[in-house]
């Protein structure tokens, strides 16, 4: 994905993170942080590993770990 594509297409939630070639991760961090957002969305993500929702909290440990989070 090119780096200007990024400003639209930057993961803001866990199906986001889920649906992104894992060679669009390392570039899609780097990205939310110098804009200030990857905190956003590693709570988002964490709302869902609190969800009661078994499939939600799947879906959250599968992104963390997408992300490169031990899980």
């Amino acid at each position: 994905m090119p780096a200007n594509d990024f400003a639209t297409d930057l993961p803001h939630e866990t199906g986001d993170v889920l649906r992104m070639p894992v060679a669009d991760i390392p570039d899609a961090i780097s990205a939310l942080v110098q804009r200030r957002e990857f905190s956003d969305l590693v709570s988002r993500i964490h709302v869902d590993l609190r969800s009661p929702d078994a499939a939600l909290r799947q879906s959250g440990v599968r992104a963390l770990q997408k992300l490169g989070f031990p899980v």
